[in-house]
């Protein structure tokens, strides 16, 4: 896979800090995304989930699958605001901790006028975290 500029993240997507949630493209194309998220210790989230026990938590495993969905789009169309519109069959299946690298893939499933469908996964060292059914409104 062919690892990608991080400024092609700020280029893709609209989020920005603390929200931005992907700090690498592995790999892109209409229908499936590829996305690092390495998970640091300094990150605010850890101040408040868990002190003292940090558990990265599922709702931005979830916002950073979701941002991955909005990679795909951005090979789609253009011009337009991706705004995640629901979940579906969400499964957490182990904790990521501070130091992990979170690998994200969203593989596109269908349309229904502006509601895209994706399949997504999470994992940590090759073992899957978190998978789940996202829609993404664009």
């Amino acid at each position: 896979m062919n690892k990608q500029i991080h400024t092609d993240v700020f280029s893709r997507l609209p989020h920005r800090a603390p929200m931005l949630m992907i700090d690498s493209i592995l790999s892109l194309s209409r229908n499936d995304s590829t996305a690092l998220k390495s998970v640091a210790a300094s990150e605010p989230c850890f101040q408040g989930h868990f002190p003292g026990n940090p558990v990265f938590p599922g709702v931005l495993i979830i916002e950073a699958l979701a941002q991955t969905c909005a990679l795909c789009l951005s090979e789609q169309e253009s011009g337009r605001l991706p705004i995640f519109s629901g979940i579906q069959n969400a499964d957490f299946l182990h904790p990521v901790y501070p130091g992990d690298q979170l690998f994200l893939h969203a593989h596109f499933l269908s349309r229904d006028k502006r509601f895209y469908t994706f399949q997504t996964t999470a994992a940590v060292s090759g073992d899957l975290v978190c998978s789940a059914l996202l829609t993404i409104y664009l």
